[in-house]
């Protein structure tokens, strides 16, 4: 029975007897801390040779920031004004949550290519396909002025600004596709979109 006037106690439950059991966890996730210039790095190591990337995962359907994603995952579906968001809030410090990898592999065959689901980005598509876009010059953002600038107008000095900025990655372990998959919906399905009139800022 819940009461709405009872002080909050972390302990003393209900269920002594332990039948009653919450979901477990299905898959170990770690965090480490890494920076942009980590994303940014490996976007450009796949950039020299994407044909190499992609048959050392010929299954991904596309990449992002130079990870592949499964045949089962949504395909980007960010607006423009949603990558210029995120791409400012970069610019000015914001923190950027962590993005999900599988950093689980096997060899497929003897060609060197990987299993379905290697290495797997499994959550974080909509950011790193937006970071991708800017740093590769298909939108810009306005700077402190207001004027629209793009990656390639900026001095190294504002790139390494921009490239220092921390974002944390979470990693899990694992060949079960059916566990990844959950893992996936999990995260991709447990927000809801703001309203104009939620808007704290004029």
């Amino acid at each position: 029975m819940l009461t709405t006037n009872a002080v909050f106690q972390r302990f003393n439950g209900a269920d002594e007897s332990g039948s009653v059991r919450m979901p477990h966890k299905q898959l170990d996730a770690t965090l480490h801390m890494f920076q942009v210039d980590m994303l940014a790095a490996n976007l450009e190591a796949y950039s020299a040779d994407p044909e190499q990337a992609r048959a050392k995962y010929p299954w991904a359907t596309r990449f992002a920031m130079g990870h592949p994603l499964a045949p089962w995952q949504r395909p980007a579906v960010w607006t423009d004004e949603q990558k210029v968001r995120f791409i400012t809030s970069i610019w000015m410090g914001a923190d950027l949550g962590s993005y999900l990898v599988n950093e689980w592999y096997a060899y497929a065959d003897r060609t060197g290519a990987f299993a379905i689901n290697s290495e797997v980005l499994l959550d974080g598509q909509q950011r790193l396909t937006a970071l991708e876009g800017y740093l590769l010059g298909e939108f810009g953002v306005p700077d402190a002025l207001g004027q629209v600038r793009f990656w390639s107008e900026l001095g190294n000095a504002e790139r390494r600004r921009f490239l220092n900025t921390p974002f944390a990655q979470a990693r899990v372990h694992s060949d079960d596709e059916t566990a990844l998959r959950q893992a996936y919906d999990l995260r991709a399905f447990g927000g809801t979109p703001h309203t104009e009139d939620q808007r704290a800022s004029a």
